[in-house]
């Protein structure tokens, strides 16, 4: 497989290439993919430490087991009946997970939801990933659910409509679970979150170009002390931290899954010059670009 291009981890690559070795608990499509155990589907793809970009949304159900994972610059530990919902183009780490850990996944195109929903839905999980533990009850009806999607998806010929509609009833039910999860928070915590989704928002889609904290400032209409107050309140961490942190998360997918030089990469991220960006990637990891492209 040719690293032509950062590696995205989309239904393509994975109905394309021979990167798992048991296709009995997996349906890929062009369209939606789904994965009844990641464990026993023995892919070849991820491995803890690296960063990937998702092409499509996906849906993660923990079944066992516990793990950190990084979900465009923000981390969450995850842990059995917890639900992981990835927007589209997320970059996703898995940054630990233990040795019983397993979970089952939907991945499916925006443009496979029913065109009458696709407006009602997206927000709920395009915008950032976020997580939901669910009680047992919630659980049995999510199983109830993903049992549903993985006997329809197998019929023949494929009930395209069938499938369609089970993915956007359980992403209706996700949703519902996430505002009975919001209205339970204080109000006051509620904008503070909103507002640092919003600029991690920002952040991820600008940081190759952007790295002035005006500018992320002005996109939310506030000053940059105040913004500046309010993300360190939020997250004992400065605007610029935010910053820094995601170049150099899109700087690792590069050097991992890109075939571009370590100055093609230092351009492609608006550096300079390659030295100040090897100077800047030494200062946030504690390597090179070229120790971190070469390490396992």
């Amino acid at each position: 497989m040719e690293k032509s291009k950062p590696l995205e981890l989309g239904l393509d690559l994975l109905k394309n290439y021979g990167i798992v070795e048991n296709n009995e608990c997996r349906f890929i499509s062009h369209e939606i993919g789904v994965v009844l155990s990641f464990a026993n589907m023995q892919s070849k793809i991820l491995k803890v430490g690296q960063p990937y970009r998702l092409k499509e949304g996906r849906l993660l159900y923990v079944l066992k087991g516990t793990a950190r994972i990084l979900i465009n610059l923000i981390e969450y530990t995850v842990s059995t009946h917890t639900i992981v919902v990835l927007p589209p183009n997320s970059i996703v780490e898995l940054m630990e997970v233990n040795d019983n850990y397993d979970f089952r996944g939907v991945a499916f195109t925006n443009d496979f939801l029913p065109t009458n929903e696709k407006e009602n839905l997206t927000d709920s999980y395009q915008k950032q990933g976020f997580t939901l533990h669910l009680t047992e009850k919630e659980w049995r009806l999510e199983e109830a659910y993903f049992s549903m999607l993985w006997a329809v998806v197998n019929e023949v010929p494929f009930r395209r409509e069938v499938v369609q509609h089970t993915l956007t009833a359980m992403l209706f039910n996700l949703r519902y679970l996430q505002d009975k999860n919001y209205g339970n928070a204080p109000s006051g915590s509620l904008r503070n979150e909103e507002l640092f989704r919003r600029f991690i928002n920002l952040v991820n889609e600008n940081c190759k170009k952007e790295r002035n904290v005006s500018f992320y400032a002005d996109k939310l209409c506030l000053t940059p002390k105040y913004l500046g107050t309010i993300i360190r309140q939020i997250t004992q961490q400065t605007v610029m931290d935010w910053i820094e942190q995601a170049v150099i998360l899109e700087a690792k997918v590069l050097l991992k899954h890109s075939d571009l030089l370590i100055y093609q990469i230092s351009d492609e991220l608006n550096f300079p010059n390659p030295s100040f960006f090897s100077k800047f990637f030494k200062r946030l990891t504690g390597m090179t670009p070229l120790e971190y492209q070469k390490a396992v």
